[in-house]
């Protein structure tokens, strides 16, 4: 039912919808950075890379479906999310899809890969440094938990700058990610 609406809408020439085409053949999707900077707050590049899908946009259901399937679809979705709404959250996940890419050398050439990790490393580091409040939240929506402590986690363990900031634990046992001088 879903795609049939969406067929439809695409048909009559609908605008505003830039959605993911469900059934678009991505099996041999490899990364290709198309700038150094892509995926990275504020970059709009990933709007503009040939080999990214969803350069029309990505809806806010289907980024999730995509997400799921590997880290290539996921970066070019969450990547495509962030130009569209620059939350932390799409940040995260962006840098967060990245990092296997870096990690399983899910590129196209092998010298893409230190443009990848640095992706990566970006990207968390601007979750602290745009983003330090924004939430995620589960699937259903009710529970949610701050970005920026997992992003400090993925950047000390990629061995990235994270100066300036701290991982802290409140009396309430939760972490939060702090300026400090």
């Amino acid at each position: 039912m879903r795609n049939a609406l969406l067929f439809l809408l695409l048909l009559a020439g609908c605008p505003d919808a830039a959605e993911y085409q469900y059934g678009l053949d991505l099996t041999d999707l490899q990364f290709v950075p198309y700038s150094p900077d892509e995926g990275v707050y504020p970059d709009e590049s990933v709007l503009v890379d040939p080999n990214n899908p969803f350069r029309g946009g990505i809806g806010p259901e289907a980024k999730w479906d995509v997400y799921g399937t590997q880290p290539v679809h996921g970066f070019y979705a969450m990547a495509t999310a962030l130009t569209q709404e620059p939350t932390g959250e799409h940040q995260y996940y962006t840098a967060f899809a990245a990092m296997p890419i870096w990690r399983l050398e899910l590129t196209e050439q092998p010298d893409h890969l230190y443009m990848v990790y640095d992706i990566a490393v970006q990207g968390f580091r601007t979750v602290l440094e745009e983003f330090t409040d924004d939430v995620t939240y589960d699937p259903t929506g009710t529970y949610y938990w701050y970005v920026a402590p997992d992003a400090y986690k993925a950047l000390e363990a990629m061995g990235g700058d994270t100066s300036g900031y701290a991982l802290i634990t409140t009396d309430d046992g939760s972490q939060i990610v702090v300026e400090v001088p």
